[in-house]
């Protein structure tokens, strides 16, 4: 796989010597740059060039950047990229006003600080590629929930392979789908093809010795991009997954484009998608075998009880599909929570810079840390789902009282934005041992559940307490409390209070917590507000 290329700066200013400083500056710091030097010249290198950030000077001839940002908005291929507006004249508050409600991600006064303009280039880019890589997981996620309802309608088997073929097509940028069904010596049995649009369908898809050749040239890669000359002629790139059930091979799947390259965003949804397709293929394998057990009972079921058992177990597994998209969207609603105080810093600091006040470091530096956060929220919830009572890993000594200062300290700003106080009540605690990473994740859903819970302001009191050989956590708020029928299931997966809550902040706290050998309780009373405790263990080293 190829190393990912540097970021691509496009700056549009008219004064030459500023363009050939900013070269400079952005190459020094690996950047590749392109300077044009008016606004039509501004348009067209956004269009065909397509670069991670836009540097934008407003008085330019013949089109000003005002009118460039417009013309950026309104287009579908440009109207994402990150722009930051750059001037020297253009500095009245109505000015900027304009500017970021054209849509402007930043607003610059020269002359500038070029440590400051770096610096804001590179948040800027953090967060639209952050942003494209959920939008992009968030999308396959989606489409594998609709693959794998669609492929669980059909028991088929026919139906199923001239099925997989169009969705292929469907959520894939490919020319030609074809999936190929073998038995269990891996002699081709059956194959469908299908081709997109005006394409046509080749006839060697159909030829079981070539197809068993470019198997055997591909090796282990699943993908290739690009090659010249390509490894099948006419047709620049292309994928090939095979369909396995247990050590069984079932057939396998292949994608063809004649000009797109494929990459590895492509192989990922296409793995997906052979996996899914590999379940139901065996389903209705299954379902024939079981429609074949009808008509022959009689003879067949001595011979054959081992297999329904196993067509059994499978059709359970099936049933499962459900709750696999139900999870990522969960794992989404995840991520939405850090996102929370890079939201709110990055608002502060846009403020800052228009009351021409120095930047915030600590604010960058949260960001940073939230960012990171998302990362390793990802990785943690994909294990607690799995794996609810796992071990605690990377465990420390910690102090809880730092903890959860961090923890009320970020999320203060939101609060006082939402007309919410927030009381705390910290004894001084010992040291205990835990994960840190984990344990925030915690406090964090204890907080912004309170905070749900209090549409129109109130209270939260955040306390701990040294009880004997346990530290005690409390989180008490004001909220609308949670129903008595209800009280009982709220640790429960998928299960919320909330309208457009997900169900699992609060399970994935729960392993958390009992794998850290402690509980968590809540008390509630509808109209006056709930309150969390969780007792952690005071222990004298890692091991016990």
């Amino acid at each position: 796989m190829s190393e990912p290329s540097s970021p691509l700066l496009l700056v549009a200013d008219d004064e030459i010597h500023t363009t050939v400083m900013l070269e400079r500056i952005f190459e020094r710091e690996g950047f590749r740059v392109k300077s044009v030097n008016d606004g039509l010249a501004a348009l067209e290198a956004a269009q065909r060039l397509s670069p991670d950030l836009i540097l934008l000077d407003i008085q330019m001839p013949g089109m000003n950047g005002f009118d460039v940002l417009r013309s950026l908005r309104d287009s579908g291929r440009t109207n994402t990229i990150p722009t930051i507006l750059i001037t020297a004249k253009a500095r009245q508050p109505e000015d900027v006003a304009h500017g970021l409600n054209l849509g402007a991600d930043d607003y610059i006064h020269k002359p500038f600080d070029p440590r400051e303009l770096v610096a804001r280039v590179q948040s800027k880019i953090r967060a639209h590629q952050l942003e494209d890589a959920l939008q992009r997981r968030t999308q396959e996620l989606e489409a594998l929930l609709r693959v794998g309802e669609q492929l669980n309608q059909h028991l088929e088997v026919q139906d199923l392979l001239s099925l997989v073929t169009y969705l292929a097509l469907d959520l894939l940028p490919g020319s030609v789908a074809a999936i190929y069904q073998v038995d269990d010596s891996g002699t081709l049995v059956d194959y469908y093809a299908q081709a997109k649009y005006e394409a046509i369908i080749d006839e060697r898809l159909g030829d079981a010795d070539w197809v068993k050749r470019v198997w055997q040239q591909l090796g282990h890669s699943l993908m290739w991009p690009g090659k010249e000359p390509p490894m099948i002629e006419g047709y620049s790139s292309g994928m090939i997954v095979p369909l396995q059930h247990g050590a069984n091979i079932l057939g396998m799947l292949m994608l063809l484009s004649t000009d797109i390259r494929f990459d590895e965003n492509h192989l990922r949804l296409f793995r997906e998608i052979g996996r899914q397709t590999s379940l139901s293929l065996r389903n209705a394998q299954l379902y024939e075998i079981q429609a074949d057990y009808a008509q022959h009972l009689e003879d067949m079921v001595a011979a054959r009880t081992a297999e329904l058992k196993s067509a059994q177990q499978l059709l359970i597994r099936a049933e499962k599909l459900a709750a696999i998209g139900h999870l990522a969207a969960s794992i989404a609603h995840e991520i939405n929570n850090p996102l929370q105080p890079i939201l709110i810093n990055l608002e502060d600091m846009m403020e800052d810079i228009r009351d021409k006040a120095p930047i915030d470091i600590r604010a960058l530096q949260t960001i940073q840390e939230s960012v990171e956060r998302i990362r390793r929220i990802v990785s943690q919830l994909l294990e607690y789902t799995g794996k609810r009572n796992a071990a605690v890993s990377g465990l420390q000594r910690l102090d809880i009282g730092r903890v959860l200062e961090g923890i009320i300290q970020l999320n203060r700003k939101l609060f006082e934005k939402e007309g919410i106080t927030i009381i705390s009540q910290l004894s001084p605690l010992p040291l205990i041992y835990g994960s840190k990473d984990q344990l925030e994740q915690v406090f964090m859903n204890m907080m912004l559940n309170a905070q749900a819970a209090m549409e129109r302001g109130g209270k939260l009191y955040v306390r701990s307490w040294l009880d004997r050989d346990n530290i005690v956590i409390e989180f008490a708020d004001t909220g609308h409390g949670i129903a008595p029928e209800q009280i009982d299931k709220i640790f429960d997966p998928f299960f919320s209070t909330k309208p457009t809550g997900t169900g699992l902040g609060l399970f994935v706290s729960y392993g958390i917590i009992q794998g850290h050998h402690g509980t968590i309780q809540v008390q509630s009373e509808v109209g006056v507000g709930t309150t969390f405790t969780i007792h952690l263990p005071v222990q004298s080293d890692s091991s016990q």
